[in-house]
């Protein structure tokens, strides 16, 4: 009995042997470059030769390297023979398939893998479409006109990169990218949002239960929202911000340029550094507006359903009742309305004290 379990230890315990699958592919120019794999660690490579090198090490029973060549595109598959699903035991070695490409070897590129990360930098195309399901994908100094992202699970990483449009969306996962020029849309499930240096027209960020932090960047419309989670934003230049959260916090510091926020049910702190126009409004949760030291030139909206509103903003008082407050420092060209049904409204300016 012993002996017949020591033998089935020793074959559920072997060492898949490696194989090792080289191909070389004459080509500088292709209209469609297609890569498919299946759990497969997936690396493209740019380098300065006018051929297409591959190098797919593999296991016995595991993915096999395939390629199809046509006049204007080139496809390239890392998978498993057949449809039938086998059983496989032993220790089963990481698969790994390395392209080394021309810069500028496709106008359009189709990347996917199932069960695997993609890694690539320096490509130049028209459009760019990465896919993983369950993986992670990293792409840096790249560009494109399109470049659309997907991940089903795994993180997404994006550094140094030029597009016209960056669209992503991650069903469980976080998302990081970082000094990319061009206008981004993109959406996470499960998951948080970390973005900076970005510079284009429009930004668009969502996520359903996660948080967003975006900062150090020039656009010229942002919008973000949150279903459950916090939305930072910090040290943000643009011609319009609009921030909507369903259950979480807003905070939004050193942000330039015509302001909405709106939360359901949590707090909005916003910090201010010169004249904007402010529009913010929490179902249950308070406001709280910090202004820096410059000359106040705007007029003030105030209300409340329940709570206090509590200032030492140095004003010309208009109206001011019970839940309501309006008036004006200097001109009062730029309005700042501030509203909460349960909560109170807090503004101050570290130069004057607090006024009731």
């Amino acid at each position: 009995m012993g002996s017949k379990q020591g033998i089935l230890a020793r074959f559920i315990n072997r060492s898949r042997e490696t194989i090792v699958q080289e191909k070389s592919i004459e080509v500088e120019k292709l209209k469609h470059l297609i890569v498919s794999a299946t759990s497969v660690e997936l690396e493209i490579v740019v380098h300065e030769h006018p051929r297409v090198d591959i190098l797919f090490k593999t296991y016995e029973g595991g993915p096999e390297l395939k390629t199809e060549q046509t006049e204007d595109s080139l496809i390239i598959n890392a998978k498993k023979e057949g449809k039938m699903t086998i059983v496989m035991f032993g220790n089963m070695p990481k698969c790994h398939l390395v392209i080394n490409v021309p810069k500028e070897i496709a106008e359009h590129w189709d990347v996917s893998t199932t069960s695997g990360k993609i890694t690539t930098a320096q490509i130049l195309a028209q459009t760019i479409r990465l896919r993983a399901v369950s993986g992670s994908i990293a792409l840096s100094e790249s560009s494109a006109g399109r470049l659309t992202i997907h991940a089903t699970s795994g993180k997404l990483k994006i550094r140094d990169v030029k597009v016209e449009q960056l669209n992503f969306d991650v069903t469980s996962g976080n998302v990081d990218i970082a000094s990319v020029y061009g206008d981004i849309e993109g959406e996470v499930l499960s998951g948080k949002i970390n973005i900076a240096n970005v510079k284009g027209q429009n930004l668009e960020l969502k996520t359903g239960s996660g948080k967003i932090y975006l900062q150090d960047s020039y656009m010229e419309n942002v919008e973000v929202s949150s279903s459950s989670g916090r939305i930072d934003l910090q040290r943000l230049h643009a011609d319009a911000v609009r921030t909507i959260v369903s259950s979480g916090n807003i905070k939004l510091t050193d942000v330039h340029g015509a302001l909405k926020g709106r939360a359901s049910s949590g707090n909005i702190t916003l910090n201010l550094e010169d004249n904007t126009t402010v529009d913010l409004s929490t179902g249950s949760g308070n406001i709280y507006v910090e202004f820096k030291e410059y000359e106040l030139n705007t007029a003030f909206d105030i209300q409340t359903s329940s709570g206090n509103i509590v200032t030492n903003i140095p004003m010309q008082i208009e109206d001011r009742q019970k839940g309501s407050l309006r008036g004006k420092a200097g001109e009062g060209d730029h309005l700042i309305r501030l509203r909460t049904t349960s909560g109170k409204v807090v503004m101050d300016t570290t130069k004057s004290a607090i006024v009731n």
